[in-house]
């Protein structure tokens, strides 16, 4: 990695420099404690209701390599002699200045990605097949809390690509664009209606509306495998970017596997198929797994079962309510296991909802004959929950009955 921060381009701006004065490289510049790591570049940020001068020692044992300091605040008598502090009366204005220098002198090609969980697909694919290349993916989730100038000072002076997703037409993130000025948009949602309502960013070279119901048929380009074939539109979108960024003719769709995608799969004697995935979610995960169960063609019935495990707050009932709450009318069928996942089907019962059927298992052996039942028919089913080797084995087997 070659960093574009570097003591000298700092001592330049600076009002006053003090500590080492050998020449330094900072990979990365951050203003969070919780984001330090060794060589560090931190941002010591003072508002109303935080200062992180308070926490420079902090930064210090962290890893930090230097800081940016307010030159009126006084400097700890505990901090090392040598460690470098460049001083100004306003360091984030000076972190926002370097980071418009890197931008007038690195220019990347940016790729502004928006909308629901189709996008997110969108960037799996996207990063699988420019994985060669040198990329940067700036998530929503990732980044928050974290200014865009802190983002734009940690790229590689080589950076190729920068992606910027931006879920359900986030603020922060369109804020985050108008720095990087992409040259590509990207539009996803599922809902053509949300497509046609999406905020268009100006000064593009080019702006890519795509949704997995197109209005008129998309080219049918790439040879994907059958089980994405209902992703086609998003894929050939993918790949109208891939050719735009890296001047390549063909997108390498040998390298979309189910892992690209987040998921294990089996293939059922019935003509069905297994989605695992045993990752704790936040909302937006959740979305887009229940996204990919409500709209992946073409199946009978569309069966979520959970685990214990399938959440991050495992014990917090208001967050199995929550995920009750995002199951989409789609989906014909829940299979809860466990006593955690109780409060999933205890929420689908007092919620009334006659679209689906919910059922509850205390066991997985409870669970045994509904799940024979459901792999001997043309059905999609998504496993999330922490015993995906187990529940693996289960199926396997009994698709081999």
């Amino acid at each position: 990695m070659t960093a574009f921060v570097t003591s000298s381009k700092l001592q330049q701006l600076a009002d006053k420099s003090v500590g080492n004065k050998k020449e330094l490289v900072f990979p990365k510049v951050v203003s969070s404690i919780y984001d330090v790591e060794e060589g560090t570049l931190f941002v010591a940020k003072k508002d109303s209701r935080y200062d992180g001068h308070q926490f420079i020692e902090a930064a210090v044992e962290g890893g930090a390599a230097g800081a940016l300091w307010h030159i009126d605040e006084p400097v700890p008598a505990t901090l090392p002699d040598d460690f470098p502090l460049f001083m100004s009366p306003d360091p984030e204005g000076l972190c926002r200045e370097l980071a418009g220098q890197y931008l007038n002198d690195h220019r990347a090609d940016v790729v502004f990605v928006e909308g629901d969980y189709t996008a997110s697909i969108l960037l799996r694919v996207l990063k699988a097949w420019t994985g060669g290349r040198r990329t940067a993916f700036i998530k929503e989730q990732e980044s928050r809390g974290t200014e865009t100038a802190e983002i734009v000072l940690s790229l590689d002076i080589d950076t190729e690509i920068v992606f910027i997703e931006a879920v359900e037409s986030s603020v922060r993130m369109y804020d985050r664009a108008s720095l990087l000025q992409p040259d590509i948009a990207l539009i996803s949602y599922y809902r053509g209606k949300s497509l046609e309502e999406a905020d268009i960013l100006e000064g593009m070279k080019e702006t890519i509306r795509i949704s997995v119901n197109p209005p008129v048929p998309v080219s049918q380009d790439l040879n994907i495998p059958p089980w994405i074939e209902s992703y086609r539109p998003l894929l050939e979108a993918a790949s109208q970017v891939y050719r735009m960024t890296t001047e390549k003719t063909d997108a390498p769709v040998d390298l979309l596997t189910p892992e690209t995608f987040g998921y294990q799969t089996l293939n059922t004697k019935a003509e069905g198929l297994v989605l695992f995935e045993a990752e704790a979610m936040e909302r937006a995960d959740l979305d887009y797994a229940l996204g990919w169960l409500s709209h992946i063609q073409p199946y009978e019935r569309r069966i979520l079962v959970i685990d214990e495990g399938f959440q991050a707050d495992r014990t917090h009932k208001s967050v199995h309510e929550l995920f009750a709450d995002h199951i989409t009318t789609a989906v014909t069928d829940v299979f809860s296991v466990g006593e955690k996942a109780f409060w999933v089907h205890d929420a689908l019962e007092r919620s009334g909802r006659e679209d689906l059927i919910s059922k509850y298992y205390k066991t997985h052996i409870e669970a045994m004959e509904d799940l024979r039942e459901a792999m001997n028919g043309p059905n999609v089913m998504l496993y999330k929950g922490a015993n995906r080797a187990l529940i693996y084995e289960i199926l396997n087997e009994l698709n081999r009955e």
